[in-house]
C-alpha cells in the first residue's frame, strides 16, 4: 500500500497529438495563468520546448519532455543526504525491481554534487533509467532533483542532464515560488470548496492543483485556462499515461462512462496493487466555465466507487 500511496500523485499533463494533416501548433500548457509572459520564462523557453508542466505539490513542480520525466522539489525539511536519498527512493520505486544504483557525481549549478543512476536493464538492453541528485539551494532550502527516461535511454538521459542543469542552476522556469507560502487552504476548484474528510491528510492544495490521501483511497487535481479542446485532450491523455507509468504493476486501462463534476465524460480506468488489495483508480478531465480540469479518484476496488475523499467530483452516470 504504502508504494502505491506514495506514487499515485504523481502525474502530468500535455503531450503532441497524431493527426492525419498539419495542425497549427498548441501550446501544452496553459498560455496564460502560468507566469505574465506564459508557462515558461523567456530565458527558459527553448531548452523546455515541448515540455508539459504539472503541479505535484506547493513545493515541487514535475514535467514531462519527450520521454523524459523530470523533477523539482524545495525542501525546508530534510539535508541533502537525506534529500538525495528520497529522491533515490523515488526513483528506484518507479523502476520497480532489479534496478540498480550507481553512485556517482554530477556537475550541477557549478560544483559537483553526489548523485546516483538508477538503470532497470537486462545486459544490454535498458527500458528506463534516470538520476537523483540534491543541492543546497536558496533561502536555507535543498533542491532535491530526479528525472527518469523511457527507452531509447542512452540520448534522452543526455537530455534529462540538460534539464537538470537547469532546475538546479535556476530552480522552476516558470517563475514560481515552490513552498509553504503557495499553499491554499482551505482547498477548492474556482467554483466551489472542497473538504478534506477526518484522518484524511491535504497533501497538496495550490490555486492550480491539489492532492488529498486517505489510508486508502485519495483524490488529486490540476487545473489550467483558458481551456483548448485539443490541449485538453492531450494533457488528459498524458496525464493518464504518466499515472500508469509511475504506478508499478498498473493494470491495463479501460475507457469507461462516468460523470465528472456533473459533466458527461469518459473515465480512464485501471488497478494498482497493494499489499491491502488492488486500488481502482479513475481519471478523466473536463472543460467548465473556460477552465480545464483533470482529476483523479483512487479507493480500495473492494469498496464502492467514490468515497468521501473524492468530494462528489466524480459520479456515475
Amino acid at each position: 500500500m504504502r508504494t502505491a500511496a506514495r506514487l499515485l500523485w504523481v502525474y502530468l499533463a500535455g503531450a503532441l497529438c497524431s493527426c492525419a494533416a498539419p495542425a497549427p501548433r498548441v501550446s501544452p500548457v496553459a498560455p496564460e495563468g502560468a507566469t505574465p509572459v506564459g508557462p515558461f520564462l523567456p530565458e527558459a523557453r527553448a531548452l523546455f520546448e515541448g515540455c508539459t508542466p504539472v503541479p505535484d505539490r506547493a513545493d515541487s513542480r514535475l514535467y514531462r519532455c519527450d520521454g523524459v520525466t523530470v523533477w523539482l522539489t524545495e525542501r525546508e525539511d530534510l539535508t541533502p543526504e537525506q534529500a538525495l536519498k528520497d529522491a533515490q527512493a523515488r526513483i528506484t520505486e518507479r523502476l520497480g525491481p532489479g534496478a540498480t544504483v550507481v553512485e556517482e557525481a554530477l556537475p550541477l549549478a557549478g560544483s559537483p554534487w553526489p548523485s546516483v543512476r538508477v538503470e532497470a536493464c537486462e545486459a544490454e538492453d535498458c527500458r528506463a533509467a534516470g538520476y537523483a541528485s540534491a543541492i543546497t539551494g536558496t533561502l536555507g532550502r535543498v533542491r532535491q532533483l530526479g528525472c527518469v527516461v523511457q527507452a531509447p535511454v542512452r540520448p534522452l538521459l543526455a537530455r534529462c542532464l540538460e534539464l537538470l542543469e537547469s532546475l538546479a542552476s535556476n530552480g522552476s522556469p516558470e517563475g514560481e515560488t515552490l513552498g509553504r507560502e503557495a499553499l491554499l487552504v482551505p482547498p477548492r476548484l474556482p467554483w466551489r470548496a472542497l473538504a478534506v474528510p477526518d484522518g484524511c491528510l491535504l497533501a497538496a492544495s495550490t490555486a492550480r492543483a491539489g492532492r488529498i490521501r486517505c489510508e486508502g483511497a485519495s483524490l488529486l487535481w490540476s487545473l489550467y485556462e483558458p481551456a483548448q479542446s485539443q490541449v485538453t485532450e492531450r494533457w488528459r491523455s498524458q496525464s493518464v499515461a504518466e499515472l500508469v507509468d509511475a504506478l508499478p504493476g498498473a493494470g491495463p486501462v479501460e475507457e469507461v462512462p462516468c460523470r465528472l463534476e456533473n459533466l458527461d465524460t469518459r473515465c480512464a480506468r485501471f488497478t494498482v496493487p497493494s499489499s491491502e488489495g488492488p486500488l481502482l483508480v479513475w481519471a478523466a478531465a473536463v472543460t467548465w466555465e473556460g477552465r480545464a480540469l483533470f482529476a483523479a479518484c483512487s479507493h480500495r476496488a473492494s469498496e464502492p466507487p467514490y468515497p468521501a475523499v473524492c468530494n462528489g467530483a466524480f459520479t456515475l452516470p
